[in-house]
């Protein structure tokens, strides 16, 4: 018998949910019918930096592994001012895309570019069929802002205010 999802309008769904509560509980079945309703766009930080050889290396920081327990609890805030730069670009892309060049000093950068990826219409249908909200073909990408790099990237002691990342 199934009584979840099931429409909250029904007498007999109600006085069963009420047998069945702890089960569908405990089992996580509690599944509202609006599972896959649109909720809202989400977006992912991303930046690309262009080495000296004109190479073009992409990097998701929300991504990366952590390296230790500490970046793993301040990936939330790091996600954060992640958020905050793509809000805002014009104000905040200078300076992110400075410590951005420091940070990847070895690279030998000429420019980072800073990139917010949109998500678009995702379906249940897509889902079965084992694709994720951000592969290629359900993404537009916007790029918020080329920052150029100075000649000397030399890291610096606050270069280490973003999360360490490699090369997707």
């Amino acid at each position: 018998m199934v009584v979840s999802p099931a429409p909250n309008d029904s007498t007999l769904v109600q006085s069963l949910r009420f047998l069945f509560h702890p089960y569908l509980a405990l089992f996580r079945l509690e599944t509202p019918w609006g599972f896959f309703a649109p909720v809202g766009k989400h977006a992912q930080f991303r930046y690309v930096v262009e080495d000296a050889a004109g190479n073009a290396h992409t990097f998701m920081p929300t991504e990366e592994p952590s390296p230790s327990l500490a970046r793993y609890v301040w990936w939330r805030e790091f996600k954060y001012s992640y958020d905050g730069i793509m809000a805002n670009p014009e104000f905040r892309g200078d300076a992110a895309g400075a410590l951005l060049c420091q940070r990847h000093a070895t690279l030998n950068p000429l420019s980072v570019t800073l990139l917010e990826i949109v998500e678009q219409d995702y379906r249940p249908q897509d889902e079965l069929l084992g694709r994720y909200p951000l592969d290629p073909e359900f993404v537009t990408v916007v790029p918020l802002r080329r920052v150029a790099c100075p000649n000397d990237s030399a890291p610096s002691p606050r270069s280490s205010i973003l999360s360490s990342g490699k090369p997707s």
